[in-house]
């Protein structure tokens, strides 16, 4: 019998065609068995200039004409931007108010009862905010000026005593909320102060327990009182003593949105503690469930919800200001959030602000993320085919 030749294989081929199978099945498993980001859900529509440093975004209607329109308050020259929507996406080119020092966040309602949308705006560095009174044709009257105490960080319109005028809760760095009682005119008298705890970035107003009364919730991120602080309204503009919920997880942002459709409104927070984001359910009662945890990107600073996919759960888009990104994070049917996010790179880095809107009447929420590092706006809208 004709013996078979004998192939000599050398072992530096041996142990590449071993990592090469070995890779591959790394690979397979990859694909197979570790979850996936969602679809690609935007595209890039436009990038738009705006004042310097955009520290807020803030979507509404500011001509009534049924586009959405976008304010962005520029704290480094201290103005505030109107980018007026003309429906398809695009935005016309940003008008420039100019404002008093170091702007960080706007409030707009029907201030002087005109049925005119109106502006507030804070101003860090010179312990006032200031009230533009809409004339309804894309300009505002001369500023009104509010005194208020040191370092006015928020502004937070509601009628907390039911009078039919709109009052305004501002929040300062230093452990302290001041609430101004409106006069429907545009001005403001002081009102009661509540201890909060320092460093109150953010905060929404929303009737949490539905007893007819406004309530205000509060991020308060000092490191040493950190939690979210839900001041229930008794209707007269004063506020019972604060709960605290999800303490020590030192909350930046939150939001009110009523994410799980049950007609109750819940809070959505980004916090400075392990770059996570927090989900709490309301009960309708002025409590809340047991945060539910969820990830974005590396420094999530501000956020939004909105319907950010097909089906009918509100979802949440995160600026992450470490990682130069926003992030989309999904619903699952369940009530937690998908995992791993889809992750949008800022090409101007640093975003510190988000805002959401259908701004070309898809039926669907857009986005628009600020970059503060190079003074603009970039706006994304839903794919109809996602990839």
């Amino acid at each position: 019998m004709k013996k078979q030749p004998i192939i000599k294989i050398k072992p530096g081929f041996a142990l590449f065609w071993y990592l090469a199978g070995l890779y591959g099945a790394v690979l397979l498993l990859s694909s197979c068995d570790l979850p996936q980001p969602p679809p690609d859900l935007f595209y890039k529509f436009d990038v738009m200039s705006v004042g310097q440093g955009p520290a807020h975004l803030l979507t509404v209607d500011l001509n009534l004409d049924g586009e959405p329109d976008i304010v962005s308050a520029n704290a480094k020259n201290s103005s505030l931007t109107l980018l007026y929507g003309k429906g398809d996406g695009s935005f016309h080119a940003g008008l420039n108010i100019n404002v008093a020092a170091e702007p960080t966040m706007t409030a707009v309602g029907d201030i002087n009862r005109d049925g005119i949308p109106d502006i507030a705006v804070n101003a860090r560095g010179e312990e006032m905010f200031l009230v533009f009174l809409g004339k309804g044709n894309k300009s505002f009257r001369k500023p009104i000026t509010i005194h208020t105490g040191k370092v006015p960080l928020n502004i937070i319109l509601g009628d907390y005593n039911q009078d039919g005028k709109l009052d305004a809760a501002v929040t300062l760095t230093f452990s302290k909320m001041e609430l101004y009682l409106g006069a429907g005119d545009g001005h403001f008298k002081k009102g009661e102060t509540y201890e909060t705890g320092s460093r109150s970035f953010s905060g929404v107003t929303e009737d949490f327990n539905e007893d007819g009364h406004l309530d205000i919730a509060l991020a308060a991120s000092s490191s040493s009182a950190s939690s979210v602080r839900l001041f229930i309204g008794n209707g007269d503009g004063t506020f019972q003593k604060p709960t605290r919920l999800a303490e020590k997880l030192v909350p930046l942002a939150i939001v009110a949105s009523d994410m799980n459709a049950d007609g109750k409104t819940d809070l959505v927070f980004a916090a400075g503690q392990g770059d996570n984001m927090y989900l709490l359910t309301s009960n309708g009662d002025g409590s809340f469930k047991e945060p539910i945890i969820f990830s974005g990107g590396g420094g999530p600073f501000a956020l939004t919800t909105g319907h950010f996919n097909p089906d009918k759960l509100k979802d949440v888009a995160v600026a992450n200001s470490r990682s130069s990104s926003f992030s989309i994070i999904i619903r699952n049917p369940n009530g937690t959030f998908k995992f791993p996010t889809r992750d949008y790179v800022i090409e101007g880095g640093t975003p510190l602000a988000i805002t959401s809107g259908d701004y070309n009447h898809s039926g669907m929420s857009d986005i628009v993320v600020a970059s503060n590092a190079k003074n603009t706006i970039e706006i994304y809208l839903q794919r109809r085919v996602f990839r």
